[in-house]
C-alpha cells in the first residue's frame, strides 16, 4: 500500500517557470545527501556539514535558534528549529 503525503509534507520547487511538490524526505536526501531524512536531531558536526558551515558557526547558530538541547554530556541539536530559525532570518 502506498504512502499519501498530505502538502505539509511536500516541499515545492520551481524551475523554469514550472512548479513542482516532492516530498520532504526525496527532497532532504537528494539535495542535502542526508542518508537519513527522517532525523529530527543532529550533533554539532553533523549538523555543520548538512547546513554547509564550519562547525563553530553551527555551533552559533543552533544556540540562537534555541535548538540545543542536552542529554547528560551530549549536545543534540533539533534540525527543523533551526531550519526555521534561518528562514526566518531570510525575511
Amino acid at each position: 500500500m502506498q504512502e499519501t503525503s498530505t502538502l505539509e509534507d511536500m516541499v515545492r520547487c520551481e524551475y523554469n517557470g514550472s512548479t513542482i511538490f516532492v516530498p520532504k524526505k526525496i527532497f532532504l536526501m537528494t539535495v542535502f545527501r542526508m542518508e537519513n531524512a527522517d532525523k529530527l536531531y543532529v550533533r554539532y558536526k553533523e549538523g555543520a556539514e548538512m547546513f554547509s558551515v564550519s562547525q563553530r558557526q553551527f555551533n552559533k547558530i543552533a544556540h540562537e535558534a534555541g535548538a540545543v538541547s542536552k542529554l547528560e554530556k551530549i549536545a543534540l541539536v533539533s534540525i527543523s528549529k533551526v531550519q526555521e530559525y534561518l528562514d526566518d532570518r531570510r525575511l
